[in-house]
């Protein structure tokens, strides 16, 4: 099957501007049954807020693209069913670097797209993904480790990667849209078996 999803961090902007921006506010009793339409504020570290969705592209032609306009910011998304990734840097409101790893479009694994000007960081990412990558095959491998280049490189940056770190040590807030009624747990969704929650 295969897991989606994308996220958007930002620095030095407080929860007010980021709900404000999106036009939703936190969900007061967790629903945690819809697998759809799912948004968490996550308050990371260093300064860094970041809104996680289950949508895989609603970081870049959703709604969390406009947090992009709040601040230095880093995004990603990543779509397992496909094995597409994609990192992007902002800064001023304004793309400065992306970089894309669609197989099926270049129809190689090692495919890597890199626009803009990407952190320094990256070179070393793509060398040792390339390595593992060589190691394991190449190009008749049954693992794609290219996929892992833009979500390392947005996590170089903001620190963030999902699936790490300690569930019980992750500050959240499950979001709704303003004005969206509020109701009660029904099953285990999307972000409680994210989160450990059930």
């Amino acid at each position: 099957m295969g897991f989606s999803h994308s996220w958007v961090a930002v620095q030095g902007v407080d929860s007010g501007q980021i709900l404000a921006a999106l036009g939703m506010e936190v969900r007061e009793i967790p629903k945690w049954d819809s697998f759809l339409e799912e948004r968490a504020l996550i308050d990371w570290r260093d300064g860094w807020l970041l809104v996680l969705s289950d949508d895989d592209e609603d970081a870049f032609e959703g709604s969390l693209s406009r947090l992009a306009k709040l601040g230095p910011a880093v995004a990603c998304r990543v779509n397992e069913r496909v094995m597409y990734s994609e990192a992007r840097g902002y800064s001023a409101g304004a793309e400065v670097w992306r970089v894309v790893h669609d197989p099926d479009e270049d129809e190689s694994l090692y495919a890597l797209d890199v626009s803009g000007t990407p952190p320094p960081q990256l070179e070393g990412i793509i060398r040792d993904k390339r390595a593992q990558q060589d190691s394991e095959g190449g190009e008749e491998a049954d693992v794609d480790y290219i996929f892992d280049v833009p979500s390392e490189l947005a996590q170089s940056i903001c620190g963030f990667s999902l699936g790490e770190g300690d569930p019980d040590d992750i500050r959240f807030s499950e979001l709704k849209k303003i004005g969206e009624a509020d109701v009660p747990p029904k099953s285990s969704g999307f972000f409680a078996r994210l989160f450990g929650r059930r």
